[in-house]
C-alpha cells in the first residue's frame, strides 16, 4: 500500500510537471487576449484597416484584385480576409483574425522554444512575446502583418522538423512547403526567411536535407510565376514616389534599429535613443563579467539564421529600391526575440536561468510602458470615431467637410453618416491604382477648385486635418493649405482629437 501511494504520488508529480508549461502558456494566451480583444472592439478604424475594410467588402475576386493593383500586395491575406468577413462586415469580425493569428504565434513558442532554446525556461521568453507592444499592435491591424508574424514562427517549427531533427518528417516537409508557398502569395520579404534556412543547411552537409529542400524551393517558385509578371509592376508604383535606398547600408541601418525596438519597445518614451544606449552599454557590460565568470557553448542556431535574413532582407529592399518602415520587418520579429534570448547560452548555469529572467523582465517592464503610452487615448491615428460623433452632432446642412491629406477621407467616411459632402484635398483616392503623388498639394488654386464643385454656397465649411505632413521624402503641402486657409478664411472654432483636428472655418468677407 505504502508503495502505491508512492507510485501515486510521484505520478502525481510527473503529471505536474508536465502541466505547469502547458498551464503557464495558457494563462499568458488568456492575458494576451484581455488586452487586444477590448483593443480589438474600442479602437477606431484608421488609414490602414480603412483600406483593408474597402479592398475586401465586394468578395473574393474583387479582393485578390485589389490587392495586387491597388494595394501593391501580395493577394493571399486578402483573399483571406474577404472569406473571412463572410461571418460579418464589421470592423471588429475583421481584427479578430489578427487577434488569433496574434495568439496563436503565443501559442506556438513552448514548441519553438524546445526545437531552437531548449536551455531556457520558456515561460519567461512566452511572457516577453506575449506582452511585446509590436505583437500587440499587429493584432490589433486589419492588415496582413500578424499573418505574417504567424506564418515566419510556423516556417521556423516546420524548417526544424523537416531538416534539423535527426529524424526528419515527411509530414512537416509537405507542410513547409505549403507553408513557402502561402508565405510567397503573403508577403514577398518572408522568401528571404526561406533563402536564409536554405543558406544554413549548406555547411551541415547534409545532402537528403539539401536535395529535399531543393525540392521545396521549386515548388514554390512554380506556384509563384503567376505573380512574377506583376512584380515589376508593383516596385515601379513605390519607385516612382519614394527615394531609393543608396546604398544597402541604408536599409540594413534602419533594420537593426527595428530589430532593436522588437527587443526593447521604447520609442513611446522621451529620449529613447539615450535610453538604448544606457542599456546596451549595461548589457555588455553586465554579459562580459558573467561570460568570464561562467563561460559555456552557445546555442548559435537562431541567430545565425537572424543574421542570414537580415542581410538578405537588407539586400532585398536595396535592390528592389524600396523604402522600409518597422512593419515590413515583421517576419523577423520572431527570430528576433529568439535571438536575444539565445545570447544567455554564452553562460553556465545559474547565470544563464538570471539573465534568460533579467532580460524577460526588462522587455515586459518596457512592453509595460510602451502599451500604457500608446493606447492611452484608445484611439488610432485620427481618432474618426470620436472625431464623427463630434461632427455629426455639430454640423449644419450645407457645409461641405474638407479633409487633408487626402487618405484621410477614407476611414473618415466609413464612420460618417451626416449629410454634408466630404471633399478630399487636393484629390479623392483613386481606388484602381494607388499614387502618392496625387495627394500632394502644390498651390492655393486646387484647394480653390475642390471647393468651387461643390454644390451650393457654403459660406461656411469644416476642416479636418491629420497629424503627419510628410512620408519619407514626400511632403503633402501642409504649408500649403494654412496658407489658403488663413488667407480666405477665419476659424469659427476648432477641435482637436488624437491625431486629428476638426475646424469650423467661415468664409472672410
Amino acid at each position: 500500500m505504502s508503495e502505491r501511494t508512492w507510485s501515486a504520488k510521484g505520478w502525481s508529480a510527473e503529471t505536474r510537471s508536465r502541466l505547469r508549461p502547458v498551464a503557464v502558456t495558457l494563462a499568458l494566451i488568456c492575458a494576451h487576449l484581455l488586452i487586444t480583444l477590448p483593443l480589438a472592439y474600442l479602437l477606431n478604424v484608421w488609414q490602414d484597416d480603412a483600406y483593408t475594410l474597402a479592398s475586401t467588402s465586394h468578395g473574393l475576386r474583387y479582393a485578390i484584385h485589389q490587392a495586387v493593383f491597388f494595394e501593391q500586395n501580395a493577394p493571399f491575406y486578402f483573399a483571406v480576409m474577404a472569406l473571412w468577413r463572410i461571418i460579418g462586415p464589421s470592423y471588429v469580425v475583421a481584427r479578430l483574425f489578427s487577434v488569433l493569428c496574434a495568439a496563436g504565434v503565443v501559442a506556438l513558442l513552448p514548441a519553438l522554444l524546445r526545437r531552437y532554446l531548449p536551455e531556457a525556461r520558456p515561460a519567461w521568453i512566452i511572457l516577453a512575446f506575449a506582452f511585446n507592444p509590436f505583437l500587440i499592435w499587429a493584432a490589433v491591424e486589419i492588415r496582413l502583418y500578424a499573418l505574417v508574424i504567424l506564418l515566419s514562427a510556423l516556417l521556423l517549427l516546420t524548417y526544424y522538423d523537416a531538416f534539423l531533427t535527426p529524424r526528419p518528417s515527411l509530414r512537416a516537409l509537405a507542410a513547409y512547403t505549403l507553408l513557402c508557398v502561402v508565405s510567397a502569395y503573403t508577403q514577398y520579404y518572408l522568401l528571404a526567411l526561406v533563402a536564409a534556412q536554405g543558406i544554413l543547411l549548406l555547411p551541415l552537409r547534409r545532402r537528403l536535407a539539401l536535395t529535399r529542400f531543393a525540392g521545396s524551393v521549386v515548388v514554390t517558385a512554380l506556384a509563384f510565376l503567376p505573380m512574377l509578371r506583376l512584380l515589376p509592376q508593383q516596385l515601379s508604383g513605390f519607385r516612382a514616389s519614394f527615394i531609393a535606398p543608396s546604398t544597402p547600408l541604408v536599409p540594413a541601418q534602419a533594420l537593426a534599429e527595428y530589430l532593436l525596438q522588437f527587443v526593447l519597445p521604447l520609442t513611446a518614451i522621451p529620449h529613447h535613443h539615450l535610453v538604448y544606449t544606457v542599456l546596451l552599454l549595461m548589457a555588455a557590460a553586465g554579459a562580459v563579467t558573467a561570460r568570464l565568470r561562467a563561460p559555456a557553448r552557445p546555442n548559435l542556431l537562431m541567430g545565425t539564421m537572424l543574421a542570414l535574413d537580415f542581410a538578405l532582407f537588407a539586400l532585398a529592399v536595396f535592390a528592389a529600391g524600396e523604402h522600409l518602415i518597422i512593419r515590413h520587418a515583421a517576419s523577423l520579429f520572431v527570430a528576433t526575440l529568439i535571438t536575444a534570448f539565445s545570447v544567455a547560452t554564452l553562460y553556465r548555469e545559474p547565470v544563464r536561468s538570471r539573465a534568460v529572467v533579467i532580460l524577460a523582465l526588462t522587455v515586459f517592464a518596457s512592453s509595460a510602458i510602451t502599451l500604457a503610452v500608446t493606447y492611452r487615448p484608445l484611439a488610432k491615428i485620427g481618432d474618426w470615431a470620436r472625431l464623427t460623433a463630434y461632427l455629426e452632432s455639430h454640423e449644419q446642412p450645407g457645409q461641405p467637410v474638407l479633409v487633408f491629406e487626402a487618405e484621410n477621407a477614407v476611414p473618415l467616411a466609413y464612420y460618417y453618416r451626416g449629410s454634408n459632402a466630404i471633399v478630399p484635398i487636393p484629390t479623392a483616392v483613386d481606388f484602381r491604382t494607388y499614387n502618392v503623388d496625387r495627394f500632394v498639394l502644390r498651390d492655393g488654386a486646387q484647394v480653390a477648385t475642390r471647393i468651387a464643385a461643390i454644390p451650393g454656397e457654403h459660406r461656411t465649411l469644416w476642416l479636418v486635418t491629420g497629424r503627419y505632413c510628410h512620408a519619407l521624402n514626400i511632403d503633402f503641402g501642409c504649408d500649403v493649405l494654412e496658407r489658403y486657409v488663413r488667407s480666405r478664411y477665419r476659424t469659427l472654432a476648432t477641435r482637436t482629437f488624437y491625431g486629428s483636428e476638426l475646424r469650423l472655418l467661415q468664409r472672410a468677407p
